[in-house]
C-alpha cells in the first residue's frame, strides 16, 4: 500500500499529466469511464512514456474507484481540482444552486437565535463556507456558459448544424439563464442575493455590539465575506444580462433565419418543396424572392468567419479620500476625556471637528476604537438614537467607554 501525501499526489499528476487529462476528457460529463477505454488509454500511454502506469496504481493514489458495473469513476476530489486545472467545468442544473439559498437561510435563522458563543462561531463559519461554495459554483457556471455560447457564435464543429445551434440556444435560455437570473435577482425575497443583504444588515451592527471580542471578530469576518460576495454576484449578473442573454437570443433568431435560407438554397431545383411558390423573375409581381433584411443577415453569416471577441473595459471610479488624523490621535482624544458616557455620539461630534462630510466609512473607522484592549465598553440599555450621516442614517445604542485600569 502506497503511503499517500500531498507531494506524492502532485508528483503523480505531474508525471502523468497527459494521461490524466485524457482520462478526464473521456469520462465527462458524469466522470465515469468504461474499463475497456481506460485500459486502452493506459496501453497507449505506456508505449511512449516513463514511468509506466497501471490500474492498480490509479486505485492506490485514489484517482478512481471501480463500480459494481466494472466501470471506473474518478474521485470527486480529483474532479474538482482537475476542472480548475484545465479550466473545464461541467454545468450543474440551477436547482442545485437554489438549494444553497435554503441552506444559508436555515443557518442564518439559527444564528439570530443562538446564545452560545461556541455554537455561534460554528454557524458563522458554516455560512461563510456556503457563500464561498456558492460563489465558486456561480463563477464556474457563468464561465462555462460564456465559453459554450462563443462556440455557438463561431459555428464550432459540434454546432455547425443550425438545428442543433437553435436547440442548444433555446435549452440554455430556458434551463440555465432564466433560472440563474431568478436565483441572483436583487428584488426577489427568496433569492440568494436577498439573503446576503439581510446577513450584511445583521452583521454590520453585530460586529460592534457582540458580547465578546472573539464574537466581534467572527461577525466582522462574516460581514467581509458577504460584502465581497455581493460585489462578485453583481459582476456575474452583468455577464448574464448584458453578454450571455443577448448573444443567445441573437443566435436563436439568426439560426431560424439561416435555416430557412439553407432550405431555400438546397431546394432551388425542386420548387415543389417550397410552402410558397417562387415568383417569376421575369414576370412583374408585387412579391419578392429576397428577404428585406437579407443584407444584415448575410453580414452576420460572413461575420462568423471573422469573429473576434470584443474587448470590454470598465471605467473604475476612484473616490477622492479626505485626509483625517489616524486612530492614535483619536484614541488620545478619547483617553483625555477620562470617561465618555455616549461613545457613538462622541465619535460623531469629534469627526465634525475635522470634516463636513461624515460618511458611514469614516464613522465606522473611528468606532473601531471599541476593539482596543485597553478600553472598557459598557452597554446596559436598549435605548437607540438616530444619527444622520452623509450617505446613511443609523440607529446607535448608548455605550459608556473608559480606560481599563491595569492590574
Amino acid at each position: 500500500m502506497i503511503k499517500l501525501s500531498g507531494k506524492y499526489i502532485l508528483k503523480f499528476l505531474q508525471n502523468h499529466y497527459e494521461f490524466v487529462q485524457d482520462a478526464f476528457n473521456y469520462s465527462k460529463p458524469d466522470f465515469i469511464i468504461d474499463i475497456d477505454i481506460l485500459e486502452k488509454l493506459i496501453e497507449e500511454y505506456n508505449i511512449s512514456n516513463e514511468p509506466k502506469i497501471s490500474l492498480s496504481k490509479l486505485i492506490d493514489v485514489k484517482f478512481c474507484r471501480q463500480l459494481p458495473t466494472k466501470d471506473f469513476k474518478i474521485n470527486r476530489s480529483y474532479v474538482d481540482f482537475l476542472q480548475f486545472l484545465f479550466d473545464d467545468f461541467t454545468l450543474d442544473l440551477p436547482q442545485t444552486l437554489k438549494e444553497r439559498y435554503k441552506t444559508i437561510f436555515e443557518l442564518f435563522s439559527a444564528l439570530k437565535t443562538e446564545t452560545k458563543t461556541s455554537k455561534t462561531t460554528i454557524l458563522i463559519q458554516n455560512i461563510i463556507n456556503v457563500i464561498d461554495v456558492f460563489l465558486n459554483d456561480i463563477h464556474r457556471q457563468t464561465q462555462r456558459l460564456l465559453s459554450d455560447t462563443e462556440s455557438l457564435k463561431v459555428n464550432a464543429d459540434e454546432y455547425s448544424d443550425l438545428s442543433k445551434r437553435l436547440e442548444k440556444a433555446v435549452f440554455w435560455i430556458d434551463e440555465y439563464i432564466e433560472p440563474l437570473n431568478k436565483i441572483l435577482e436583487k428584488g426577489h425575497p427568496e433569492s440568494f442575493y436577498s439573503a446576503l443583504v439581510e446577513i450584511q444588515k445583521y452583521t454590520s451592527e453585530k460586529q460592534y455590539i457582540a458580547n465578546s471580542f472573539k464574537l466581534k471578530r467572527e461577525y466582522k469576518k462574516l460581514y467581509g465575506a458577504v460584502v465581497y460576495a455581493r460585489a462578485e454576484l453583481d459582476q456575474n449578473l452583468q455577464k448574464l444580462t448584458r453578454e450571455l442573454r443577448p448573444l443567445l437570443d441573437r443566435v436563436k433568431s439568426d439560426s431560424i433565419i439561416l435555416s430557412g435560407f439553407y432550405h431555400f438554397v438546397e431546394n432551388i431545383d425542386y420548387p415543389e418543396n417550397y410552402a410558397v411558390p417562387i415568383p417569376s423573375p421575369i414576370k412583374k409581381t408585387k412579391g419578392s424572392a429576397i428577404f428585406k433584411e437579407f443584407h444584415s443577415e448575410a453580414e452576420f453569416f460572413v461575420d462568423q468567419f471573422n469573429y473576434k471577441t470584443s474587448d470590454v473595459y470598465y471605467e473604475e471610479q476612484i473616490e477622492e479620500l479626505e485626509w483625517l488624523p489616524d486612530s492614535t490621535y483619536f484614541k488620545e482624544q478619547l483617553l483625555n476625556e477620562n470617561k465618555v458616557d455616549d461613545f457613538y455620539l462622541w465619535c460623531f461630534n469629534t469627526l465634525k471637528k475635522h470634516t463636513d462630510e461624515i460618511t458611514l466609512s469614516k464613522f465606522f473607522s473611528l468606532t473601531n476604537l471599541l476593539l482596543e484592549d485597553d478600553l472598557v465598553a459598557e452597554y446596559k440599555t436598549d435605548e437607540r438614537k438616530i444619527i444622520d450621516l452623509k450617505d446613511a442614517s443609523i440607529k446607535i445604542p448608548k455605550v459608556k467607554v473608559y480606560e481599563r485600569i491595569p492590574k
